[in-house]
């Protein structure tokens, strides 16, 4: 999971999650439309077997009317001249069969057409009985030569004495080209001929599943039968067929399902964007485990060791990249999630410092706050944990002054944070809003200088400005402490000045998580056998 999450939040991938975005709508929006359109096809196909039905369900109707007006009409004797005269009158009947027979004992005596014959036309055992609903007895597609019809072939109908050629009925006209069809007869019984049409669907047809819409192994393929059963048709068209048939529709159903997918994928991605912003992520993952703790040690020049740290925020991504505050501080702000977030970190440094100071030994630990948030009984509150450890911990505020920091209401707010054993050190000083009008004003603990002066090339105007500011906030009577040390140069500078009461930067050592920072603690805080004692 964490994989695919990473996936869709990396902005390296941007380009192809919405490039799979597109795809996938592609892909669905033609699946659609192609589903219509073999549904449409498949409702033309049963419509076209249908009306060819109808063709072969009038051959019967025919067959079946010749055959009941032949049990009317045909009174002479069989096989006489008026016999033959009433025959012929029944086959130019409309619908009529043009060869009709006198029929005895499995024999054609004499046609309407050759009179008596000289040989009788032993039909043989018939292809259907006449237990069917028409009580017809069926000889299939058999050869007419006996009766002067050459080449031909067609079907003996037989009721009684009475019976009929019913010659091989053509495929319709008017039905679909893009169609093969098959016709046969069928038996009560199963037993199956073909009459005409493309012979082998039908048998195809009955061999394969059947999918959607009479999909077939590539192919659109259906199988209907009139509702006596007797005639049976199998219509087939391959995707071949039809896209010769269709192809523009198609190309032109490509062309509306890539525009569609491309407005549709930019709508979802723009949904996603919104869910899997870095922004919504972090909201979302406030009240868990997504806020985390790291460690920077704070170097005491005065006995050369580490006796405490400044705790800084870190947040964990979803797929489990470490982030920085100058990506989540402004979100936090821009929510008013100030005091939650501040009551969050503090109650994490608690639960990871508080095993790592043994008791009779103490640790400066120092936390930045939102100049906003200078509310003393909120404070308090929020930092209740190491104020009720206070054998353990010297707990430090650093405030960063802003344009909208009242000094006499912040003045009022420092004094009972000092009185609850809070000490408060001005952050960043000499950046921003930083004076010496603040810092009269205000009597706070301790300063700590900004990271450019220290990290300023030698001898820059910066560089050369951090003695005097050192010297600046120690005539004010505050403690110094001077951030972004990165030489070694640097840090033997401030010890040499002796002015400077603590240090931090990367030289000495990166920000920490809770294990690296008790190794580190462990190899340069005080030894077992040292009793310091760190007023803050």
């Amino acid at each position: 999971m964490n994989s695919v999450v990473s996936f869709l939040i990396a902005t390296k991938h941007q380009n192809k999650v919405q490039f799979g975005l597109w795809l996938l709508c592609f892909l669905a929006l033609l699946a659609a439309s192609s589903w219509f359109m073999l549904r449409e096809l498949n409702a033309s196909m049963n419509t076209d077997v249908s009306r060819a039905l109808e063709t072969y369900t009038k051959v019967r109707s025919a067959v079946v009317e010749t055959l009941d007006i032949m049990d009317r009409q045909l009174t002479a004797d069989p096989c006489s001249a008026d016999y033959a005269a009433q025959q012929r009158r029944v086959a130019f009947l409309p619908d009529g069969m043009n060869e009709l027979f006198f029929f005895e004992s499995g024999k054609i005596i004499c046609t309407a057409n050759n009179g008596l014959l000289p040989t009788p036309i032993d039909l043989g055992e018939p292809d259907i009985v006449p237990s069917n609903p028409f009580t017809v007895t069926l000889w299939v597609n058999r050869n007419l030569d006996a009766l002067g019809l050459t080449g031909l072939r067609g079907s003996f109908a037989v009721r009684g004495n009475h019976g009929m050629v019913v010659p091989a009925t053509p495929i319709p006209t008017g039905i679909s080209k893009w169609l093969e069809f098959e016709v046969v007869l069928r038996a009560p019984d199963g037993r199956w001929w073909h009459t005409s049409g493309a012979s082998g669907l039908y048998v195809q047809g009955l061999a394969e599943s059947n999918g959607p819409f009479g999909l077939r192994n590539g192919a659109l393929t259906t199988i209907q039968c009139d509702v006596a059963g007797l005639h049976c048709l199998a219509a087939r068209a391959t995707l071949g067929q039809l896209l010769v048939v269709g192809g523009a529709v198609f190309g032109l159903s490509l062309v509306v399902c890539g525009i569609l997918a491309a407005w549709l994928s930019s709508k979802i991605y723009a949904q996603l964007a919104r869910r899997w912003s870095f922004e919504s992520r972090f909201l979302r993952r406030f009240q868990s485990q997504g806020v985390t703790c790291a460690y920077q040690p704070l170097l005491n020049l005065e006995k050369d060791l580490v006796t405490g740290c400044e705790v800084l925020a870190r947040w964990r991504d979803v797929d489990g990249t470490l982030i920085y505050p100058d990506r989540f501080i402004p979100i936090v702000e821009k929510h008013g999630l100030t005091q939650p977030f501040t009551r969050l970190i503090v109650a994490c440094a608690h639960a990871e410092l508080l095993p790592l100071v043994p008791m009779g030994k103490r640790m400066q630990v120092n936390f930045n706050i939102f100049p906003q948030d200078l509310d003393a009984a909120v404070l308090l509150d929020i930092f209740a944990p190491f104020l009720s450890s206070a054998s353990r911990f010297d707990l430090t505020i650093e405030i960063v002054e802003t344009g909208a920091l009242e000094l006499d209401t912040a003045q009022g707010e420092i004094e009972r944070l000092r009185d609850a054993g809070v000490h408060i050190y001005i952050d960043d000083f000499g950046a921003g809003y930083s004076s010496m009008h603040t810092l009269a004003g205000l009597s706070v603990d301790g300063v700590k200088l900004d990271r450019s002066f220290a990290m300023a090339p030698d001898e820059s105007v910066m560089a050369r400005m951090l003695d005097h500011a050192i010297d600046m906030v120690q005539d004010s009577g505050r403690r110094v402490v001077v951030e972004g040390v990165e030489t070694a140069a640097r840090l033997a500078a401030l010890k040499a000045c002796g002015k400077v009461h603590f240090a931090q930067g990367y030289y000495i050592s990166r920000p920490l998580d809770r294990d690296a920072f008790a190794r580190f603690l462990a190899d340069r805080g005080p030894r077992p056998s040292a009793r310091p004692r760190l007023v803050a």
